[in-house]
């Protein structure tokens, strides 16, 4: 088991959205955003930055884009 946090970013580096924050089991886990912001609002179409951070000192990010 890890502590883990899913966050987006957008290309300037701003927090959009926290996915998932808390504790997960060894595995295959699915992940979806929905392409809102914190706080519920819609976000442009553009590249953002997905980064998986956990406890054990990983920390992985990846781009995707986000197409409406």
């Amino acid at each position: 088991n890890a502590d883990i946090k899913l966050l987006v970013y957008n290309i300037l580096g701003q927090e959009v959205r926290v996915l998932f924050e808390g504790t997960s089991e060894p595995g295959k886990h699915w992940f979806e955003w929905n392409g809102k912001d914190q706080q519920g609002n819609s976000v442009p179409s553009g590249i953002y930055i997905y980064t998986l951070r956990t406890n054990k000192s990983i920390n992985i990010s990846r781009k995707m884009i986000l197409m409406k």
